[in-house]
């Protein structure tokens, strides 16, 4: 057996293994898209489908064949499998030929106050996060996170709600109470600072996709410049099944960042959310 066949077959065991780990009941919205599993792990179809593409595709990737795999295609299948890092590194090193890349910090990152910090990464109430004009995670607590366990990569909240077929999964009634906002959000942002080049990468990846490409121009877009506070969201969380739950997304603008965005997540009046 040469060395190909055995980083093949390497890549093979890792992702098989990863699959029949995972509990579907940690994946937000796997009940109701693919119904209750009572079996151990998750399917070569549910994951494909979670990413957006092909069993196809997604076989040729847990099978080990060599092919022009996307970063974006490979980031989804370490969210959805949970690889840990000796995982992630090894999967993406075989099969991109160098080691994977880190997620740039926002700039912003640094400028972040000691006390904002804490007041966020402390907070056990409400879910807090705060992120950059270009919606960059700055900070975010551990309530955020049963939300959301995605946080955890510290990523961009506009290229996961707007571009991730795990958040269409996730978020009931995807379009109208989710993505015409959040868009119309960015399209603001996008006329304030034209010449960001990180603002511009985020737009350039939605709009590269194809479902959120084709709302950018909807005539149905709001007016709102932030998340209206009133107005309850629906969505699916970790470990609760096929269960509905609603939340208000409450804004705000800390002094000393007025350029950044502080988010609480309240549970609304009627559900028990974590």
């Amino acid at each position: 057996m040469n060395e190909t066949e055995t980083q093949r077959l390497i890549i093979t065991r890792i992702l098989r293994q990863a699959r029949a780990r995972m509990d579907a009941s940690d994946i937000a919205g796997f009940a109701a898209t693919f119904g209750s599993r009572s079996a151990p792990g998750i399917t070569q179809a549910q994951t494909a489908q979670l990413a957006g593409v092909s069993r196809r595709w997604y076989n040729s990737l847990e099978s080990g064949r060599s092919a022009n795999y996307s970063d974006t295609f490979l980031q989804a299948v370490r969210r959805i499998l949970d690889l840990n890092a000796d995982e992630w590194e090894i999967v993406y090193r075989v099969t991109r030929g160098r080691a994977p890349t880190s997620v740039p910090a926002s700039p912003l990152s640094g400028l972040l106050p000691d006390a904002i910090r804490d007041l966020v990464e402390q907070s056990q109430t409400w879910a807090l996060y705060i992120s950059d004009y270009r919606w960059d995670i700055l900070a975010y607590n551990a309530k955020t996170v049963e939300y959301f366990p995605w946080m955890r990569h510290g990523l961009n909240v506009m290229e996961w709600a707007l571009t991730w077929p795990e958040a269409r999964a996730q978020l009931i009634d995807w379009q109208d109470e989710w993505a015409l906002p959040m868009i119309a959000q960015l399209r603001v942002h996008a006329e304030q600072w034209p010449h960001d080049e990180r603002l511009q990468d985020v737009i350039g990846t939605v709009l590269a996709d194809p479902v959120a490409g084709e709302l950018w121009n909807s005539p149905n877009l709001p007016v709102m410049t932030h998340p209206a506070s009133q107005q309850a969201r629906r969505l699916y969380l970790p470990r609760q099944g096929g269960k509905e739950f609603s939340i208000r997304l409450l804004a705000f603008t800390p002094m000393e960042l007025p350029s950044c965005r502080l988010m609480a997540i309240k549970p609304t009046k009627t559900d028990s959310a974590p």
